[in-house]
């Protein structure tokens, strides 16, 4: 009995804290670990979802600070892209449609984004797809840090753990 108890105990440790099942990825928060950034997805709007945008979301940084950004994918064919702005405003229903230059100038981050479920990266599901346990955005941190912070240290890690779910 003792065994089976350890053995449970054991594998309830060893499974993360946050990994869940039932979250979509709309309502999921994460945290990154190192200096408290958190990523805030949410349901897309019909003027946000234009093109290949599967979700969108705010990274939300320490000092209160919102940079809003989105995730596309390329067709199923390549890798999920996500993207974060700063400095201009985020898509709305009667805003105006900022040109590509606006949109480069204000861009943060471009890079990779992948889904981690039990230690395996793979695609992302998506805004009404389930959260991941983990999402790993692909040199976030080095352009954070050079973009919008004073030094060393302040940028967040490039892995997001699932937080919580909002709904």
């Amino acid at each position: 009995m003792r065994l089976a108890f350890a053995a449970a105990t054991f594998a309830a440790l060893a499974t993360p804290a946050f990994a869940q099942t039932t979250c979509k990825l709309e309502n999921a928060i994460y945290a990154e670990r190192e200096n408290g950034y958190e990523l805030h997805f949410r349901k897309g709007e019909s003027w946000e979802m234009g093109g290949m945008i599967e979700a969108v979301f705010d990274l939300v940084m320490p000092d209160g600070r919102k940079l809003w950004g989105n995730i596309a994918s390329n067709m199923g064919t390549s890798r999920d892209v996500g993207r974060l702005y700063f400095g201009c405003p985020s898509p709305t229903a009667d805003g105006e449609i900022l040109t590509d230059e606006e949109h480069d100038a204000c861009m943060q981050w471009e890079g990779v984004v992948y889904g981690i479920n039990q230690g395996e990266p793979a695609m992302m599901a998506g805004d009404i797809g389930l959260a991941p346990e983990r999402l790993l955005l692909t040199d976030l941190g080095r352009k954070i840090r050079y973009a919008m912070v004073d030094g060393p240290g302040q940028e967040p890690w490039d892995v997001f753990d699932f937080k919580r779910c909002t709904k």
